[in-house]
């Protein structure tokens, strides 16, 4: 099960040409419900709402609190997928930690 589950949620793990359009579409679906949510008055999640949420926040949480922490246990059981799934899915993280950091930059900037 924990495999399966594995491969549901292993989009970073592949390369950013490829991860990014689905998680450009993901990201929309998750707003695209918020907004109709707000429209109703509903309770909205944080990581949904369009207001709060950026494309490396949404995915430096969810690399580091859910996918991190998964595959490096599964890597455990079957080491062979360590180079495979685990170092991409650092380098992902690194990769939207580094945009954070400009974004980051570049609000400081627009604020002063």
């Amino acid at each position: 099960m924990v495999l399966i589950k594995c491969c549901d949620i292993s989009n970073e793990v592949r390369p950013m040409e490829i991860s990014e359009p689905w998680l450009d579409c993901l990201l929309e679906e998750y707003f695209n419900q918020s907004d109709k949510e707000k429209e109703e008055g509903l309770p909205v999640a944080a990581f949904m709402d369009r207001d709060k949420v950026t494309k490396p926040t949404a995915q430096i949480g969810f690399i580091k609190f859910v996918l991190l922490p998964m595959f490096e246990q599964v890597a455990l059981l079957f080491p062979q997928l360590h180079d495979v799934m685990v170092i991409p899915l650092r380098n992902a993280r690194d990769h939207w930690e580094k945009l954070k950091e400009q974004d980051d930059e570049i609000r400081a900037k627009q604020q002063t």
